[in-house]
C-alpha cells in the first residue's frame, strides 16, 4: 500500500512538468502570434495609411490654366467673348466634381508671354516648360483666337478647320508620365480623361456651339449654315481636348527597373551584408582595428558597385532604353545612381544590422528588413502630394531619392532637383560610415573586455 502511494506521488510531479511545459510552449506559441498579429497590422496600417482619403487631397494638385482665347468684334460690330475659355473656367470653378480634382491656377496671357519672353519661346511651349519643371501636375492651354476660329467656319461654312484637324488642337492639355509613371495614370491621367469627357458632353455644345449659333449668328447666317451642304459637319464636329504626354513611356518593360528594381536593390543591400558576416568575423581576428574597419568599407562599396552593375546590365539585357536623357553615357549614369542607392541602403542596413546581431537578438533582423522596405516604398510608389502629411519624411529616405534619380535617366524628367537627391544620398553613406566607425569601436571594446572577464 506504501509502496502504491509512493509510485502515485512520484507520477504526480512528472505530470506537473509535462503540464508546465505544454502551458510553457502554448504561452509562447500565444506571444508568437500576438506578435506577428500586431506587427502585421502595423505595417499594412503604415502602408495602406498613404491611401488614406486619398481622393480628398486631389487638391494638392496644382494644375494650370492658360489661354491665348481673346474677345473678337464681328462684322457686325457685336462683342464676342473668348466662349471657349469661359466655359472651361465655368467648369473647373463650379463643376464641383472636376472642381476637386486639383488646385485650378489660371495665368494671364500678359502673364504667361513675359515668362515666354525670358525664355525666348511661345507662350504654349512656356506651358508645357513649366510642367516640364514640376510647378504643375498638368496644364491647359487654349490657343489664339480658338473662339473666333470656329465662329469663322460657321460663317464661311468652311470645314477645313475640321478636316485639318486643326479644331482638335485648340485645347491642350500637357501632362508628364514620367513624373510618376505607375501613379499618374491611376490619379492623374484619369482624371485628365474625366475632364476632356465631362467638357466635351456638357459644355462644348451648350456653353460654346449654342450661344454662337443662336445668339452671335445673324439670322441670314444661321439660315446658310443649316442649309450649308458643311452644316451639320460644322456643328457636331466640336473641338476635342489633345492629351499631350511630354515624357512618355518608351518602354512597356520600363516599369520594372525604374520602379519594382529598387525593391530587390534594397533587399540584396542588406543581404551582401549578411552573407559576409563570416568573412567579417574572420578578418577581424587577424586585422588591426584600422586595417579592419578600412576593408570593410572597402568590401561594401566593392560589393554595392557590381549590385548596381549587375542592375544596369540586366536592364539593358531587357532592352530597356535609358539613353533618353544621357544618350550612350546612359548606362554609366544609371550604372552610378544605382550605386548610390544601394550603398546609402547598405549603409543603413550593415549599421542596424551590426546593432541587432551584436546584441544577440538576431530574431529581429526580419523585422528590420520588412519594416525599413515598408518605410521606402510608402513614400517612393505614392505621390506625397497624395498622401498624409506625416509620409512627408519621404523626401530624405534613400528609395525615394534613388526613384527621382532613376526618372531622370529613363524619362528624361527635369533635372532641377538632381543635385539634391544625389546629395542626400551621399549624405546617408558619410553620416552612416561615420556611425559604423564609431559602433564598431565600441563593440570592439565590449568584446576585448568579455574575452578579458573570460581569461
Amino acid at each position: 500500500m506504501d509502496e502504491k502511494l509512493s509510485e502515485t506521488k512520484e507520477e504526480e510531479p512528472e505530470k506537473n512538468r509535462k503540464w508546465h511545459g505544454i502551458f510553457g510552449v502554448g504561452y509562447k506559441l500565444l506571444q508568437v502570434y500576438l506578435f506577428l498579429f500586431v506587427f502585421f497590422i502595423s505595417i499594412c496600417a503604415f502602408y495602406w495609411g498613404t491611401y488614406f482619403h486619398r481622393f480628398g487631397r486631389f487638391k494638392n494638385l496644382e494644375l494650370l490654366v492658360v489661354s491665348d482665347d481673346i474677345s473678337f468684334t464681328t462684322s457686325n460690330g457685336t462683342e464676342v467673348r473668348p466662349l471657349i475659355y469661359d466655359s472651361l473656367r465655368d467648369m473647373f470653378t463650379n463643376n464641383e466634381t472636376i472642381n476637386r480634382l486639383g488646385d485650378w491656377r489660371y495665368m494671364s496671357t500678359s502673364e504667361i508671354s513675359e515668362l515666354a519672353s525670358k525664355h525666348n519661346s511661345s507662350n504654349y511651349d512656356e506651358v508645357v516648360r513649366q510642367v516640364h519643371h514640376q510647378k504643375y501636375w498638368a496644364a491647359f492651354y487654349i490657343a489664339p483666337n480658338s473662339t473666333q476660329l470656329i465662329y469663322e467656319s460657321m460663317v464661311n461654312q468652311n470645314v477645313s478647320l475640321i478636316e485639318s484637324q486643326a479644331i482638335d488642337q485648340l485645347i491642350t492639355c500637357v501632362y508628364e508620365s514620367g513624373r510618376h509613371y505607375s501613379a499618374l495614370s491611376q490619379y492623374v491621367t484619369k482624371n485628365l480623361y474625366l475632364i476632356l469627357d465631362t467638357w466635351t458632353s456638357y459644355y462644348g455644345g451648350s456653353k460654346v456651339y449654342n450661344p454662337l449659333v443662336s445668339e452671335i449668328l445673324t439670322r441670314d447666317e444661321r439660315s446658310d449654315l443649316m442649309q450649308s451642304e458643311n452644316g451639320t459637319t460644322i456643328i457636331n464636329d466640336k473641338p476635342m481636348m489633345r492629351l499631350f504626354d511630354n515624357r512618355p513611356s518608351s518602354s512597356p518593360s520600363i516599369l520594372g527597373p525604374s520602379e519594382l528594381g529598387l525593391i530587390y536593390a534594397q533587399m540584396f543591400s542588406f543581404h551582401q551584408f549578411n552573407l559576409s558576416v563570416e568573412v567579417y568575423s574572420f578578418l577581424r581576428k587577424n586585422l588591426k582595428y584600422k586595417h579592419f574597419v578600412i576593408w570593410r568599407i572597402i568590401a561594401a562599396n566593392v560589393n554595392c558597385f557590381i549590385l548596381a552593375l549587375i542592375y544596369s546590365l540586366i536592364t539593358i539585357a531587357f532592352r530597356t532604353p535609358i539613353d533618353v536623357a544621357f544618350g550612350k553615357a546612359g548606362f554609366l549614369v544609371l550604372w552610378m545612381f544605382m550605386y548610390l542607392f544601394i550603398v546609402a541602403s547598405a549603409s543603413i542596413n550593415e549599421l542596424v544590422g551590426t546593432i541587432i546581431m551584436f546584441s544577440g537578438q538576431k530574431q529581429w533582423i526580419p523585422v528590420w528588413l520588412v519594416s525599413y522596405l515598408i518605410f521606402n516604398i510608402s513614400v517612393t510608389f505614392s505621390p506625397l502630394e497624395l498622401s498624409p502629411r506625416f509620409y512627408r519624411y519621404g523626401y530624405v529616405m534613400p528609395m525615394f531619392n534613388g526613384y527621382e534619380a532613376l526618372k531622370v535617366v529613363f524619362f528624361n524628367t527635369w533635372k532641377g532637383h538632381l543635385g539634391r537627391n544625389i546629395g542626400i544620398l551621399i549624405i546617408w553613406i558619410v553620416v552612416m560610415s561615420i556611425l559604423m566607425s564609431i559602433i564598431a569601436v565600441y563593440v570592439d571594446k565590449k568584446v576585448k573586455k568579455a574575452s578579458q572577464k573570460t581569461k
